[in-house]
């Protein structure tokens, strides 16, 4: 936390004044893409929106073959330790939710064959068997969130529509001193935000690796549905329970 402050604040004074009113503008808009998915993760917070849910597409990543792009998947999270996941991967639709220390994947018959078969081939992440789940929480004062543009440099390409909407698009990367101190130099992002502040697509890229994602149904909430994080009818016959370990390598498993 004292690192975090002591960099914001290093980083402020190494902004000339004349530049960070000619910048105002993109970097409020960033800060307004950012802040509503930073509120929900704040452990103290006046913003009454404690979760989100949205659809994000892929739209390219290297080496992906070209079957896989145009995939969806639905995230749902909501403060302080819920989390549900669905999409395709290798060809069944699959849910894997965290409802506090509740967790369960659907359909149980084909998530238990991959942890086995990822097993047999050394392949699942090494289990932590001292591993618990944590809430959701960021050690940062709500009321240091408005610094948060401060970490990036952002240039303004200008406006763009997607399916007739009109976004603007910026090019943002980490500030030099912060990228080097995490390893992170290359990096580079590209969003396109809507007009009411949330993102449209996203794309990320090293040397070498890119992956673009489109955001669709953006919607925060003080609270999703309770139903969200319980099995329907039509999935309770196959559900697999999990423990945390277990939770942890199948996360692990489909990230790989």
């Amino acid at each position: 936390m004292k690192f975090l402050r002591l960099t914001l604040a290093a980083l402020l004074l190494t902004i000339p004044i004349a530049t960070r009113a000619e910048e105002e503008n993109r970097y409020d808009l960033l800060g307004k893409m950012l802040m509503p998915f930073v509120n929900v993760f704040a452990k103290t917070t006046t913003n009454p929106n404690r979760a989100f849910a949205f659809t994000a597409r892929l739209e390219q990543l290297t080496d992906t073959p070209p079957a896989l792009l145009g995939i969806e998947a639905d995230i749902a999270v909501q403060y302080p330790d819920k989390l549900r996941l669905h999409g395709p991967v290798l060809g069944e639709e699959i849910t894997i939710c965290r409802n506090g220390q509740d967790l369960w994947a659907f359909p149980g018959s084909k998530i238990e064959p991959l942890l086995k078969a990822a097993a047999s081939e050394k392949k699942l992440p090494k289990a932590d068997r001292k591993f618990r789940l944590e809430p959701f929480e960021l050690p940062i004062p709500e009321k240091q969130f408005v610094l948060l543009p401060v970490l990036f440099q952002v240039k303004d390409i200008g406006s763009e529509p997607l399916d007739g909407e009109p976004c603007r698009v910026m090019d943002v990367f980490l500030m030099p001193e912060l990228a080097k101190s995490l390893k992170a130099q290359g990096w580079a992002a590209r969003v396109w935000v809507r007009g009411d502040a949330k993102p449209a697509r996203i794309s990320v890229a090293k040397p070498g690796w890119n992956i673009t994602v489109r955001f669709e149904h953006v919607e925060f909430a003080p609270k999703l549905p309770d139903s969200m994080w319980e099995p329907t009818s039509e999935q309770a016959a196959d559900v697999l329970k999990l423990d945390p370990v277990r939770y942890q390598q199948l996360l692990g498993t489909l990230m790989k």
